[in-house]
């Protein structure tokens, strides 16, 4: 019986139909899978002797005992003897499909902490050993660092087990992805609050009390737009954030993903409305906070050792930063009986550890929440000035 057209008595070979009339080479391997070549052939009897070297390939494990493996498991073996953490790296990066600023991160991990020891290893030459080794030498004054680091890597030595390019992760130290705080943040009083409000100057004064109140970041106020209010100033939408890396600028959304909508405390709207009437152009997108000297958003040193670091040093507390007011937020949200996924919803914290710990939030709650967050500042407020 004649073999059908581009079969063999062993194996497959068969011309394209495009134009380039290259020839393709598979053939059904002992685990009953079909594998091709890696690459054409120009001619048939090419394509030919590879199929011959694959099948002596396959004879000879039979006779040995040896572990047959497929065409693409010996090419990945070979590449993974010679291609380097440094190169991988690279690769994976740019592969990732993350934020611009997590992309930064991810650089600046990989040539200052993973690199200078691990970047010039090839991948099967990385071991267990090797990765402990590194690890211990880590500064022990960066360990929330050293734990991005570490968690890092292992994300990338997992991608290149799934590309069957080393056999196994051997990132393998237990509890290297969790880190303790180096300090705890500060937590300011609700009269700090207010003090730092009247410290800071009338132009920001809405700034910090959007940041400590409803748990803004630092991107996501910068990139606050008239539009963004509701009527009355009784919420805002925190949709975007602003980042300023090397030189660019690059608005996205927040670093959740995801867009939320916090009712504004009724003790503060007052100012927030003070200051869109007075501070912020009447069209829909103006921004709210405009840089004194130009430029599209507010820079964070600027900001901080012009406005914020002096006014801190006022009521006597240096070592607060913005940041701290986000702290500031959810402090006094759990502190008024919001529940953690409510807490959660308000700061628009999002985190895989996150969505297992905690239920979603009730919206209902968000304006019995503002309502207690004011009670309990202006009973704050009065007892100070008593």
């Amino acid at each position: 019986m004649a073999a059908k057209k581009g079969h063999r008595s062993w194996g497959y070979v068969v011309q394209l139909p495009n134009k380039s009339k290259r020839f393709e080479a598979s053939f059904i391997g002992p685990d009953r899978l079909r594998h091709y070549a890696p690459n054409t052939f120009t001619h048939k009897t090419t394509a030919e002797g590879w199929l011959a070297n694959e099948r002596a390939f396959i004879e000879r494990t039979t006779m040995t005992g040896e572990v047959w493996t497929s065409p693409k498991q010996r090419a990945a073996t070979q590449l993974a003897q010679s291609l380097t953490l440094v190169d991988y790296t690279k690769t994976w990066i740019e592969h990732r499909n993350v934020k611009p600023r997590t992309r930064i991160e991810y650089e600046s991990l990989a040539e200052s902490v993973i690199g200078p020891d691990l970047g010039p290893i090839a991948l099967r030459s990385l071991t267990a050993e090797t990765i402990r080794a590194w690890h211990a030498g880590l500064p022990s004054d960066t360990p929330r660092r050293n734990s991005h680091a570490y968690g890092l890597l292992h994300a990338i030595l997992a991608t290149a087990v799934k590309d069957e390019l080393i056999d196994r992760n051997p990132c393998s130290i237990e509890r290297a992805m969790s880190s303790h705080r180096k300090r705890e943040p500060v937590i300011l009083e609700v009269t700090e609050i207010g003090a730092l409000a009247d410290a800071i100057g009338e132009r920001w004064r809405a700034l910090v009390l959007l940041s400590a109140w409803c748990g803004l970041r630092w991107g996501e106020v910068c990139e606050l737009r008239r539009s963004d209010f509701g009527p009355g100033c009784e919420t805002v939408t925190i949709s975007r954030a602003v980042n300023h890396r090397s030189g660019t600028c690059t608005i996205d959304t927040t670093k959740s993903g995801k867009a939320r909508t916090v009712v504004i405390p009724p003790h503060i709207r007052a100012d927030v409305k003070a200051h869109l009437d007075t501070h912020t152009k009447a069209d829909r997108d103006a921004p709210l906070f405009v840089p004194v000297r130009g430029g599209c958003h507010l820079d964070n040193k600027t900001f901080a050792d012009s406005y914020l670091k002096p006014a801190l040093k006022s009521i006597g507390r240096e070592t607060a930063t913005h940041h701290h007011l986000r702290h500031f937020a959810g402090t006094m949200t759990a502190r008024v009986g919001g529940s953690v996924s409510e807490t959660m919803a308000r700061l628009g914290h999002s985190t895989s550890r996150a969505s297992l710990m905690y239920q979603a939030a009730v919206d209902e709650r968000q304006a019995v929440i503002a309502d207690a967050l004011s009670a309990l500042a202006n009973a704050e407020l009065h007892q100070s000035r008593e």
